[in-house]
């Protein structure tokens, strides 16, 4: 079929699965990674959120397929939710729809309850003729249909939320000489009529109508067929001179090349007015690191960091550890920070000061906490971090007064720490970095649970491949045998730690903990190994989250983490070949292939 061409406006379609929860943070992050990739959205182009219901509850109270044979003309329910589903979208990606309408980007919001789920993503992708379709990584296990199905091109959005090709070709073999029948709702996200005006003027050289307008925000359900879709839907992807949500269907070279500088311009001012110019940290409470592009930590005088702490004040106190107390603090340029101050009569403060300088200086990576510099001061040495917003995960994960991680949740936390720790093995000059105390309480989250690996004051360097012998430092319950035994530490050591951690992330359980119907405590990995051999993975769950968890994704991790927590370190992968597992590259997890296999028991 005839795609799009490269000057005319497109539709770019971003597609989740509308059955579980969605922040505001984590689409306003991915619309933002979108639009910042200059390479999939253009002038003109149409931006489709469109949201899968695969999955609705039967007036009977159980949940059923959304097949559409299931459907029939006064669903009322399926209609109410997929109505109530389009208004959330709505509602979170009006400030996204704002910037991009001075980018002359149009925000859809579309709904759709149906199944098979790669069926209804094929026949919406054919509907609208999409440039694009850009896939959350929830859908990700169709992804070799998808490749060679869809007609166009192909993207998935990844755990941190940054957007990688899988497909750069726009065709494929699609066959749709049978279309399902699915309940749909389209609605264009609304912005400012203030936008609209300086869109209007800065565009009245071009055109003598708006170049975007968004005015009416009626909608309509339609009962039929995704090729045969209502009036109101069907105008939304056909790119029409008469339609007043999309741009006239071609442009002039002087056209075009007005629009691209407007872009770049108008987006500049937008950002001097909403923020700085420093990247977000944190989408969900706005939190941003300012000294983001300095290349090494910088030296802090002492009475900077005493006063944005306010001297160190009681309420400031983050938290305390060996080596110190951390305060949480503000800079005079707004930046948020955490300094580690070091206990005067801590014995192992000042080699852990500098290792950690040391380490930090070379570990820059969304994924490990950003050390923005220090101050040594006779008997004061202080670190001084970028402030992560939303505690540690061990706080998540123990504390009673927290919510529940989700399972998606923990999922992305498992791969996002696995990430950073790949980096610090395989990716940082200078060679490898063992961290040496990988653990809930060194990992730190923001508020869209992105996680960041943090306390390097235990970190060694090691220039060779081969294990060092050293003191045994740590915490107990996370340390490899080769390491609580005779103080061998390699990149191995911190795999088997983070083992440990995956066994907590999935269970809810510490290192150790009250067994039921024992009198003794039991080994969180003693409990757990006969667990996994038997397959009986769901006796793993933490019985908080029930049975809200993708099984799939829980046997990838129940394989990595009895594969990380393996006595011999040659038995354990690398942390890279991890990170393969977690994100579903199977094939890459060869060496361990025959280990993981069920041992069953009478």
């Amino acid at each position: 079929m005839d795609m799009a061409s490269p000057l005319s406006p497109s539709h770019v379609l971003m597609v989740y699965d509308a059955t579980k929860d969605r922040s505001e943070g984590e689409l306003q992050r991915t619309v933002h990674n979108v639009r910042m990739r200059g390479d999939i959205l253009r002038p003109g182009d149409t931006l489709v959120v469109l949201g899968i219901l695969h999955t609705l509850q039967h007036p009977m109270g159980y949940h059923t397929r959304a097949y559409s044979e299931n459907f029939v003309t006064s669903d009322r329910a399926t209609e109410k939710e997929v109505s109530k589903k389009v208004d959330a979208y709505v509602k979170m990606l009006l400030q996204s729809a704002e910037i991009c309408e001075i980018e002359g980007i149009s925000v859809e919001v579309k709904i759709t309850a149906g199944f098979p789920i790669k069926q209804v993503i094929l026949q919406e992708v054919t509907t609208c003729n999409a440039a694009w379709v850009l896939l959350d990584r929830l859908l990700r296990r169709d992804m070799r249909f998808h490749t060679k199905q869809i007609p166009c091109k192909v993207a998935l959005i990844q755990d941190g939320l940054s957007v990688e090709l899988e497909k750069i070709e726009a065709k494929g073999d699609a066959d749709i000489t049978e279309h399902k029948y699915f309940i749909s709702l389209s609605k264009p996200v609304p912005v400012p009529s203030s936008t609209h005006s300086l869109i209007s003027a800065q565009s009245s050289d071009i055109t003598d109508q708006p170049v975007i307008s968004c005015t009416s925000h009626s909608f309509s359900i339609s009962l039929s067929g995704s090729l045969d879709t209502s009036d109101m839907v069907r105008s939304n992807f056909v790119p029409s001179s008469s339609n007043r949500s999309v741009l006239p269907a071609m442009y002039t070279k002087g056209e075009m090349n007005y629009l691209i500088n407007s872009r770049t311009l108008h987006k500049q001012q937008l950002f001097r007015q909403r923020c700085s110019e420093a990247p977000i940290l944190c989408t969900t409470c706005g939190a941003r690191t300012e000294t983001y592009y300095i290349k090494d930590a910088m030296l802090f005088k002492y009475n900077e960091i005493q006063q944005a702490t306010d001297d160190f004040a009681k309420e400031n106190l983050l938290g305390e550890g060996g080596y110190g107390h951390v305060y949480k603090g503000k800079l005079k340029d707004g930046q948020l920070i955490a300094a580690k101050v070091r206990k005067e009569e801590s014995n192992q403060g000042f080699a852990e000061f500098h290792s950690e300088v040391y380490v930090l200086s070379f570990a820059r990576h969304k994924n490990i906490v950003m050390l923005l510099g220090y101050c040594s001061r006779e008997k004061f040495n202080i670190l001084v971090y970028e402030y992560i917003c939303n505690q540690s995960l061990d706080w998540h994960l123990f504390d009673k007064t927290a919510t529940p991680l989700e399972w998606h949740q923990r999922y992305a936390i498992a791969i996002g720490t696995a990430k950073g720790l790949r980096f610090l093995h395989e990716e940082c000059r200078g060679g490898p970095i063992i961290h040496r105390d990988v653990r809930p309480s060194n990992i730190l989250l923001t508020h869209d649970f992105i996680p960041m690996l943090g306390d390097f004051g235990l970190a060694k360097w090691n220039t060779s491949d081969d294990p060092l012998q050293t003191r045994i430092l740590g915490t107990l319950g996370y340390l490899a045998p080769e390491y609580a035994e005779n103080g061998i530490v390699s990149v191995r050591t911190d795999v088997y730690a983070y083992g440990i951690v995956l066994l907590q992330l999935m269970s809810g359980r510490k290192v150790v903990f009250d067994a039921e119907g024992e009198e003794k405590q039991q080994s969180l990995r003693q409990w757990a190994e006969p667990i996994i051999q038997r397959l009986a993975l769901h006796e793993l769950i933490d019985p908080r989250i029930g049975d809200s968890y993708d099984t799939y994704e829980l046997y990838r991790m129940a394989k990595a983490a009895y594969s990380c927590v393996q006595r011999s370190p040659e038995m354990r992968p690398s942390i890279g070949e991890v990170v393969r597992l977690l994100e579903g590259e199977n094939d890459h997890f060869r060496h361990f292939r025959d280990q993981f296999v069920p041992h069953f028991t009478k």
